[in-house]
C-alpha cells in the first residue's frame, strides 16, 4: 500500500507545502514593508519640497 492509500502525505511533499506557504508569506510581507516606505519616502519628499524656508528676510 502506498501513501495515498493510508491517507498520508509523504514528508517530502509536505516540507515543499510548508515552504511554499512560507515564501509566499514572507515575499507579501517584504512587498508590504516596501510599499509603506516608499509612501514614507513619498510623504517626506513631498514635504519637504512644499515646506517654507525655516528663515525668511523681511524688510524693515
Amino acid at each position: 500500500m502506498g501513501p495515498e492509500i493510508l491517507g498520508t502525505t509523504p514528508s517530502s511533499v509536505m516540507n515543499f507545502l510548508i515552504q511554499t506557504a512560507s515564501l509566499a508569506a514572507s515575499e507579501a510581507a517584504i512587498y508590504s514593508a516596501s510599499v509603506v516606505e516608499s509612501a514614507t519616502v513619498l510623504c517626506l519628499e513631498l514635504f519637504q519640497l512644499t515646506a517654507p524656508p525655516l528663515r525668511q528676510k523681511t524688510n524693515p
